[in-house]
């Protein structure tokens, strides 16, 4: 597959030197394999607004496949993928890269900032086409799902988003007669953040965790939520598939976890808030 570059041209900066440092960037991460361009970079060439131009990208982001242990030097990120390399898209002037939605995610890693996040989306939903589903795929695939200023610009997206599991959980909890919990929020411990679950359940001390595939033990999540667990606060541990097939166990857990709240520190010390700082 092709995309044309309509909404930036790319000519002026043909004779920079920039097309010489991607494919140079392709090379390192290619090895004796492929690679493909993503990130900034692929943004930049896909023509996205929100980026700099292809000659002004500083570091050339690159997706490997998951196991080629590179060193980059300076000027390259290195990223790999989750399983395979997906499809390459042929951008001009024949340079392979990551689909607008791998490209996005990779390029949100280095931004810790909620409107350029969140405009960022807009353009890969409106310019691209993108589905709001397969956005919030990709980022919860990438593991930026938690991140506050990813978690708010999702819940903006509404239920368009949301990934079948948390739609379960939702209308399971309303059923049952539950409490709602807040969704996607961040949680602060006296004033630094402390985690953003799924959901969580105010002045309680209770978290829900949607434990979606592709499951990871190398992203630090087991260990954060051992960090959590050793405040006393209360996860409640579900699957999607546990969601389907067992509901009332689902619930029952809920139920029960609420009953015996509050859980971990005195509730006045956590706060759902905006984030602010995060503990080191």
């Amino acid at each position: 597959m092709t995309y044309a570059n309509g909404t930036r041209d790319t000519r002026e900066t043909r004779g920079g030197g920039w097309e010489a440092r991607y494919r140079a960037a392709l090379e390192r991460g290619a090895g004796r394999g492929e690679a493909l361009l993503t990130g900034v970079a692929a943004l930049a060439l896909y023509g996205f607004r929100g980026v700099p131009a292809a000659a002004d990208v500083r570091v050339v982001d690159v997706l490997v496949p998951p196991r080629r242990r590179l060193t980059a030097p300076p000027g390259i990120r290195i990223h790999h993928a989750p399983r395979r390399l997906p499809p390459p898209v042929r951008l001009p002037p024949g340079l392979p890269a990551a689909p607008p939605v791998r490209a996005a995610a990779d390029a949100l890693r280095g931004v810790l900032d909620h409107d350029r996040t969140a405009a960022l989306l807009r353009e890969l939903l409106d310019a691209r086409a993108t589905p709001p589903a397969a956005a919030a795929t990709a980022l919860r695939a990438a593991g930026l799902h938690t991140r506050p200023d990813v978690a708010a610009a999702l819940a903006a997206l509404g239920s368009a988003a949301r990934p079948p599991a948390e739609t379960r959980a939702r209308a399971l909890l309303h059923t049952a007669g539950l409490p709602p919990p807040l969704w996607h929020t961040p949680l602060h411990l006296d004033g630094y953040w402390l985690t953003t679950a799924h959901a969580h359940w105010p002045r309680t001390g209770v978290l829900l965790h949607l434990t979606e595939p592709p499951y990871r033990t190398d992203d630090g999540t087991v260990e954060h939520h051992n960090a959590l667990e050793a405040l006393g606060l209360h996860l409640v541990h579900t699957t999607p598939r546990q969601l389907f097939r067992e509901p009332d166990a689902f619930t029952a857990a809920v139920r029960d976890a609420l009953a015996a709240a509050p859980h971990g520190p005195d509730p006045g010390r956590l706060r759902a808030r905006p984030r602010r700082r995060r503990v080191r």
